[in-house]
């Protein structure tokens, strides 16, 4: 299982990507999305326990071997007691059919044993997801209601991570990638950003950073008030604001279930389609681009001069002859824009 295969299932996202073949989810939702040598490893991330929203947006997670393992799969140390360490948590057995190894692009997702078409794969029960209820009531009292629940859980992430082994939720937490490890364009550099700044990632990119520099101000008052949280700088925040993001689900009912819509050999890594979505979208919500992507779009913009005696013509004409814009990215779209989709 992939980057954010492995980690999406049993984790919440609010915009997922795109590879092709199918794994039913019954009960997952989500809330919140990878160009170049810096995505290279689409599979990079451990399974996880899921965060979860209090919204309710029912999706379908999707799996596939398209992409196979190159190379054997071999085990991960590092990942080797987080399942056994999830089903004590959870008090239940979470999966039979699936183990984590290593595969040429990093921890993966393996299938243990036949599977079949129809099999429950994971079961992962609303215990053991990480809630906007788990923050500290310390914090909570201090912090503005204006404060969003993908912030709340970034303050978890952070509160859990100064703790150390002795946190609750230690053997997750390690699992979680560092800064460095993370290629979304939020934290390219602006060399690199200004490589992009033609098309329409560049500006999204700037909201986002926007948004959560003003989401970390807003924080930062309730942070300084606990000695061992004051040293929290916004790259940290960010850090954990995207592991929220590009991980998160939503349980809809007290067990969230994972259901395979095809068979799987023993020994085949199994992958997550996170939806049919663009590589702007993966590249800036998770941070890779998948080559022959066939959901890939571009966003064109016709630049009428103000001055044009026929601006308001043309600009009519645009927009008659094209059809009204509806990015499936989510990506603003001015009028004088239209998007060109391959193959069509």
């Amino acid at each position: 299982m992939s980057h954010s295969q492995s980690s999406a299932c049993l984790i919440h996202a609010s915009r997922l990507p795109c590879t092709p073949r199918t794994l039913k989810h019954d009960v997952l939702t989500t809330t919140m999305l990878h160009c170049g040598s810096r995505i290279a490893k689409l599979f990079r991330s451990p399974v996880t326990p899921p965060f979860n929203f209090p919204r309710r947006l029912l999706i379908k997670f999707e799996f596939s071997s398209l992409f196979q393992a190159k190379g054997l799969n071999t085990s991960d140390e590092e990942s080797d007691e987080f399942l056994p360490w999830l089903e004590r948590k959870a008090r239940t057995k979470i999966s039979s059919m699936l183990w984590i190894g290593k595969s040429a692009y990093g921890r993966s997702l393996f299938a243990s044993e036949n599977i079949r078409t129809g099999d429950c794969i994971l079961k992962v029960p609303y215990s053991v997801e990480i809630t906007p209820d788990n923050l500290l009531p310390k914090i909570r009292a201090i912090l503005s209601d204006k404060i969003g629940t993908v912030s709340k859980l970034a303050i978890i992430l952070l509160v859990e991570r100064k703790m150390g082994q002795s946190s609750g939720w230690a053997p997750y937490i390690c699992c979680l990638p560092q800064h460095g490890e993370i290629h979304s364009t939020i934290f390219w550099s602006e060399y690199e950003l200004n490589m992009i700044c033609q098309s329409s990632v560049y500006q999204e990119t700037v909201n986002q950073k926007a948004k959560i520099e003003k989401d970390f101000a807003a924080v930062v008052p309730a942070l300084q008030q606990f000695p061992d949280l004051e040293s929290i700088t916004l790259q940290d925040f960010m850090c954990a604001y995207f592991s929220v993001t590009s991980r998160a689900w939503e349980s809809t009912k007290g067990l969230s279930l994972v259901i395979a819509d095809r068979n799987y050999a023993p020994g085949e890594e199994v992958l997550i389609n996170y939806g049919k979505f663009p590589n702007a979208m993966l590249l800036l919500d998770f941070g890779f681009t998948l080559p022959y992507n066939i959901h890939d779009q571009v966003q064109i913009q016709l630049s009428i001069p103000h001055d044009d005696n026929l601006r308001e013509m043309k600009l009519e004409l645009l927009q008659h002859l094209t059809p009204k814009i509806k990015d499936a990215v989510g990506f603003n779209c001015p009028d004088d824009t239209f998007i060109i989709k391959l193959g069509s």
